[in-house]
């Protein structure tokens, strides 16, 4: 049986994006096509949009709201037999509360970027989408005990990108111009700094590898994008629960509470059409 991949993500689907609409399009297509490159084409992939978004996830008030949506859409698809839900959000949103409300394994996308970073090199920066998701990147770096493999000054710096990122998709130009020189600007400084590999932590980046790039111009540091790495996780976390039974520990850190309770606690957040 194929694989299957629950992506859920922080926005609304494009048609009911009361923020940047039919722009958002581009982006969901490309970073499908890009974890289907990786996980394989006979992969079920759905991808679950949050119709109660704040749209904003870089500060934790925000990410607050858009967590509940999430965690509902994932709770409710759980059920039709999903192997393994991936956030994609390069914020880890919702994650470790996901892992608490779900039975099948969650994987984040900047978690996984971090862990593999650790198998290519002794230290790893962080460069995120714009300057106030540095406070969330560090945070996460906290929750997932790896500040230790991290640069230890300024680990996550933005790259200061406010724009919408449907053009990285479908212009290569645009994004051999005007994209890259930027990420590598703030990579290049990481790198002088002792970063041996660098992390993008933002979903819109997966645009990086989707046009085949993985490696900061004129250096041998691997860059690693945050959609990518998830996509390469789900598939073998999804892969070890369905032939070996790996599933998240359910003994203590994300016990939650039994399914019946939680479907009757949780009835005033369902979404409804």
């Amino acid at each position: 049986m194929p694989l299957r991949v629950l992506v859920q993500h922080i926005w609304p689907s494009p048609k009911d994006d009361t923020l940047l609409g039919e722009k958002m399009a581009p982006v969901y297509a490309g970073q499908e096509e890009l974890m289907r490159r990786i996980i394989g084409r006979d992969t079920l992939i759905r991808q679950s949009f949050n119709p109660r978004s704040a749209y904003y996830s870089n500060c934790a008030s925000m990410e607050a709201y858009n967590n509940v949506g999430m965690l509902e859409a994932m709770r409710a698809a759980e059920p039709e037999g999903f192997d393994v839900a991936f956030i994609t959000c390069g914020n880890d949103p919702a994650l470790q509360a996901a892992r608490d409300l779900l039975s099948i394994p969650v994987v984040g996308s900047t978690e996984s970027a971090m862990l593999i970073a650790c198998t290519l090199g002794v230290r790893f920066g962080v460069v995120t989408f714009d300057e106030e998701s540095t406070v969330l990147v560090e945070r996460n770096l906290r929750t997932y005990g790896l500040e230790d493999r991290a640069l230890r000054y300024k680990p996550a710096r933005s790259a200061g990108f406010y724009e919408a990122s449907d053009t990285w998709f479908t212009d290569p130009a645009y994004l051999r111009e005007s994209v890259i020189p930027r990420f590598e600007k703030v990579a290049k400084a990481l790198i002088e700094d002792g970063a041996d590999v660098i992390v993008g932590a933002c979903g819109n980046f997966s645009a990086l590898p989707y046009h085949g790039y993985t490696k900061v111009t004129g250096t041998e540091v691997p860059v690693l994008d945050a959609v990518a790495s998830g996509a390469c996780m789900a598939k073998m976390i999804g892969e070890m629960r369905g032939t070996l039974g790996i599933s998240t520990s359910k003994q203590r850190s994300f016990k939650g509470v039994p399914a019946n309770l939680a479907a009757q606690v949780l009835a005033p957040f369902r979404v409804t059409a």
